[in-house]
C-alpha cells in the first residue's frame, strides 16, 4: 500500500489493485498465469468486467517487474477479451425518484444515489471522497474528484450535493469504503423499493443524460462535467437522450 501511494496512484487505484491481489491470492512474485486465469474463471463477471481486470492486473505486474519485484510476467499469455460496445443506460425516471426518496434506514444508499445522479461521481470515487471535497470556485461551490488516472477536476456542485457533504466537513474519507461494496449496498437498498438489476454506474449515465438535455445539447459543457477525455464518449450520451426520433415515428 505505501509503495503504491508513494507512486501517486489514487485511492481508487490502490483498493482496485489490492482487492484483485488478495482475490488470486498469495504472494505477488509467486503468482503464475494459471492462477490469474482461476481467478477470473472462478468470478461470474461481465465481459467488459473481465476485460478491465486483465488491463487492471497486467499494469500491476508491469509494475512489480519494473520495481524488480517479479521477474517473469504472469499475464504475458492472458489475452484481453473484446468488449462489445456499449451504450448508456440511464435509470427510468421512475426508479431515480424511488432511489432520490429511499427511507431514512437507506440514508446512506440515498446520499450515494444523489452523488450519482447529481454530480456523475462513479463507484470508486463516492468510496474515497474526503470529507474537504468541496470548496469555493470561480463561479460558486465545486465538488473536487479524483477520478480515473489520478486526474483531479472541479466540477460544479448541485445544491443536493452541498446540502449532503457539507455534514461530513473534516471527515478523512467520509464512507472509507471498497466500490464494489458502494454498489452491493446501492443495489441492496433499490431491492427494497422493487428495483432489480442495475448498477450504480447508471446513475453516472442518468446524469450526463439529464445534463445533455438541460444544456439543449452541449456536448461540450457535458464532456465537462462528466470529466470525459473525449467528446466521442459524450456523443454516446447526445444519442440516448434524443428523442427526436421517437416524436417524428409517434407523428406518423
Amino acid at each position: 500500500m505505501d509503495q503504491m501511494s508513494g507512486e501517486g496512484l489514487s485511492t481508487e487505484t490502490i483498493r482496485q489493485r489490492v482487492y484483485l491481489l488478495r482475490g488470486i491470492g498469495g504472494e505477488p512474485w509467486d503468482v503464475t498465469g494459471e492462477d490469474v486465469v482461476a481467478f477470473l474463471n472462478a468470478k461470474t463477471m461481465s465481459q467488459a468486467t473481465h476485460a478491465a481486470y486483465i488491463t487492471i492486473l497486467r499494469s500491476i505486474f508491469a509494475d512489480l517487474i519494473r520495481l524488480g519485484w517479479v521477474e517473469q510476467d504472469p499475464m504475458a499469455r492472458i489475452k484481453t477479451p473484446r468488449s462489445p460496445r456499449r451504450f448508456p443506460r440511464p435509470l427510468p425516471d421512475s426508479e431515480l425518484e424511488l432511489l432520490l426518496n429511499l427511507p431514512d434506514e437507506f440514508r446512506r444508499e440515498r446520499e450515494f444515489t444523489i452523488l450519482g445522479a447529481y454530480a456523475g461521481l462513479r463507484a470508486g470515487e463516492v468510496a474515497s471522497l474526503p470529507g474537504n471535497a468541496l470548496r469555493m470556485g470561480t463561479h460558486g461551490i465545486v465538488l473536487q474528484v479524483v477520478g480515473k488516472g489520478n486526474l483531479v477536476a472541479d466540477i460544479p456542485a448541485h445544491p443536493k450535493v452541498v446540502e449532503i457533504l457539507e455534514q461530513y466537513t473534516g471527515a478523512d474519507l467520509i464512507w472509507d469504503m471498497w466500490p464494489t461494496s458502494v454498489n452491493r449496498a446501492w443495489q441492496r437498498a433499490g431491492r427494497s423499493v422493487g428495483i432489480e438489476g442495475r448498477v450504480f454506474h447508471q446513475l453516472r449515465h442518468s446524469y450526463a443524460t439529464r445534463l445533455y438535455k438541460v444544456t439543449g445539447g452541449s456536448l461540450l459543457a457535458v464532456a465537462s462535467a462528466c470529466r470525459h477525455a473525449s467528446v466521442a464518449t459524450t456523443q454516446k450520451y447526445a444519442a440516448v437522450a434524443d428523442d427526436a426520433p421517437f416524436l417524428a415515428v409517434s407523428g406518423l
